[in-house]
C-alpha cells in the first residue's frame, strides 16, 4: 500500500516559528500580537517580535480572531465585594437594565483573584463586550493601561482615573455637603469626619464636600482616614476622633454606610449614648438603616441609577460611541433616623 504523498509548498509559519527566531516564549508572542495588556514587554522585546513576524511573513488566524471579536452580548462587573449593600443595590441595577437591553451579567469580585486579572481576563477571553469596574482597589496606572488597550470597552462607575475617559459618578461632595448641614444644623459645632483612603477619587470628593461645608458652617472639623472603608475602619474612626479628648466631636459624618455601623458600634462600647451624646450620620442609604439602633440617619444617592446610566454608557461605546464622562444628575437626599438629634 503506497501513502498518500504529503502536501508541498511552502509551511505557514506558526508563533512557535515567531518566538523561536525572536528568543521568547510563544506566549509572550502571542499577547504582544494582539495587544494584550498583559504581554509586559521592553520596547526593544517588542520590535524583536514585530520584526521576527514581519520576517517570517506570519499572520493571525483571522477566523479565530472573529470568533473573539464577536459580540457576546454579556458585560462585566467587577465589585469590590459585597461588605457594603451599595454594591449589592449597584449589581441589582446593573443587571436588571443590562437584561431589559438584551445582556446577561458576568460578575467577579476581589475574592476571586487579582483584580487587573480578572478584567483581562473577561475581555481577551470574549466572555463580555464591555466591562463596568466598581472597585477603588485597582492601581490608577492599571487602569489607565487597560483603557488604552480596550477605550471603547470599560466604564468606572463612581470613580474617576486621569487618562480614563469612560466614568460615570455620583455626586459624592454634594452628599457630604448635606451630611454637615443636617449636623449644623442641629446645633453641632465640633463635626467629625471617618473617611476611607485619601487617595481615593471617591474619598477625595466627600472630603472636598466635607470641607466644603465645614467651612461654610463656621464648626470644627475633626476628621481620620483608614485604609479601608468597613466596619472596622468606622468603629476605628470613632475611637479616635473621641477617646481622651477633652472637647470631643459631638457628631460624626461617615463616609460609608459599614463606615457608619462601626461608628454606632463603637459609640456603644465606648457607653455614649446616641443620638443624645454624639450624633451620627452616614453616606448611602439602605433598608438595612431602619432596623439597627439606633435607626441610622443617612444621606442617599442615585445608585440604581448609576447602574442604569454605567450600562447606558457600555453598550453605546461598544455600539461606536465615544467614551465619556457622565455625572447622575439626581441630587442627594438626607433621610432622617434617630441617630441623629439637636445638641443637648
Amino acid at each position: 500500500m503506497t501513502k498518500d504523498p504529503k502536501p508541498t509548498g511552502p509551511r505557514r509559519p506558526t508563533l512557535a516559528d515567531v518566538a523561536a527566531a525572536a528568543g521568547v516564549h510563544t506566549s509572550l508572542v502571542s499577547r504582544v500580537l494582539r495587544d494584550d495588556p498583559r504581554g509586559f514587554a521592553s520596547a526593544e522585546t517588542r520590535r524583536r517580535i514585530l520584526a521576527a513576524a514581519e520576517s517570517l511573513g506570519y499572520r493571525a488566524n483571522v477566523a479565530a480572531r472573529g470568533l473573539r471579536n464577536a459580540r457576546t452580548t454579556m458585560l462585566g462587573l467587577l465589585l469590590p465585594g459585597f461588605t457594603s449593600p451599595m454594591y449589592t443595590a449597584l449589581a441589582n441595577s446593573v443587571e436588571e437594565h443590562a437584561a431589559l437591553k438584551g445582556y446577561g451579567l458576568v460578575m467577579g469580585t476581589h475574592a476571586a483573584g487579582d483584580p487587573h486579572e480578572t478584567i483581562t481576563n473577561m475581555l481577551m477571553q470574549g466572555r463580555v463586550d464591555a466591562m463596568l469596574v466598581a472597585s477603588g482597589r485597582i492601581e490608577d496606572k492599571a487602569l489607565r493601561q487597560l483603557a488604552e488597550w480596550a477605550p471603547h470597552r470599560v466604564v468606572l462607575l463612581n470613580r474617576q482615573v486621569l487618562a480614563v475617559r469612560a466614568s460615570v459618578v455620583l455626586r459624592d461632595s454634594d452628599a457630604a455637603v448635606l451630611a454637615v448641614r443636617h449636623l449644623a444644623g442641629l446645633g453641632h459645632r465640633r463635626i467629625g469626619g471617618v473617611f476611607g483612603p485619601p487617595s481615593l477619587d471617591t474619598m477625595v470628593r466627600r472630603m472636598q464636600g466635607y470641607r466644603e461645608a465645614v467651612r461654610s458652617a463656621g464648626v470644627e472639623a475633626l476628621a481620620a482616614s483608614f485604609k479601608e472603608r468597613d466596619h472596622a475602619a468606622g468603629f476605628s474612626g470613632v475611637q479616635r476622633l473621641l477617646a481622651g479628648k477633652a472637647n470631643p466631636p459631638t457628631a460624626i459624618f461617615a463616609a460609608t454606610f459599614p463606615m457608619g455601623i462601626g461608628a454606632l458600634a463603637a459609640a456603644r462600647a465606648m457607653d455614649l449614648a446616641v443620638p443624645e451624646q454624639l450624633s451620627i450620620i452616614a453616606l448611602h442609604d439602605d433598608d438595612l438603616a431602619g432596623f439597627l439602633t439606633p435607626p441610622l440617619t443617612t444621606v442617599a444617592l442615585p445608585v440604581k441609577e448609576l447602574g442604569v446610566q454605567a450600562v447606558e454608557l457600555a453598550l453605546d461605546m461598544a455600539a461606536g460611541g465615544e467614551p465619556r464622562r457622565i455625572v447622575v444628575p439626581q441630587s442627594p437626599e438626607v433621610i432622617e433616623r434617630a441617630s441623629t438629634s439637636a445638641v443637648q
